[in-house]
């Protein structure tokens, strides 16, 4: 089982399904960090464990679903608040961008991916929130977003793959950062 695991993420990194957005069409945003550690599995994933506590687990609403040391996973959510500096329908956009966590720990490699990127308006609006839904990798084409102009839309989506590029980004730098730190006490 671990091995099909191992294959399917292998392959799924060859495709380049799990890259940030630079130059890549389509498909769903989500982020990849494989991060080398001479551990044993069981050490890592402690140690992962706790570096995740300090870096995702610090977000708003951020909750570990499950966490098994025998087969090395970690499945988590977080999210992020978002406030558009766009002047147009500020308020109804303010919101959270959601997101998913999953860490895969073998002996010596610690593999983290964020998936599921979807973003969610503010609901307390008189007009009532406009959420973009999944973020996506190209804002070329643009997803109609109910309550918005065209061009509006795309700026939108633009800003918030630039915020979440930005935020996960740091906080894949900051965990690898953590463990590799951990790792060597």
């Amino acid at each position: 089982m671990r091995i099909l695991f191992t294959l399917f993420l292998f392959a799924l990194l060859r495709t380049g399904a799990a890259q940030s957005p630079e130059g890549q069409p389509g498909g769903a945003l989500s982020y990849s960090r494989s991060v080398n550690v001479a551990l044993n599995a069981v050490q890592l994933h402690d140690k992962a464990m706790e570096a995740w506590t300090w870096t995702f687990g610090k977000e708003p609403g951020a909750r570990l679903l499950s966490s098994d040391r025998t087969n090395g996973s970690l499945d988590a959510t977080a999210r992020f608040n978002f406030r558009s500096v766009m002047l147009t329908m500020r308020e109804e956009t303010m919101g959270v961008v959601q997101y998913k966590v999953t860490i895969r720990v073998s002996a010596g490699e610690c593999r983290v991916m964020v998936t599921d990127l979807s973003h969610t308006g503010n609901r307390n609006t008189t007009m009532g929130g406009i959420h973009v839904g999944a973020l996506m990798r190209a804002t070329t084409v643009g997803r109609k977003v109910p309550g918005m102009s065209r061009s509006n839309a795309l700026r939108l989506q633009q800003e918030l793959q630039e915020a979440a590029d930005e935020r996960i980004k740091a906080l894949l730098n900051a965990f690898e950062a953590r463990l590799r730190a951990n790792a060597q006490d």
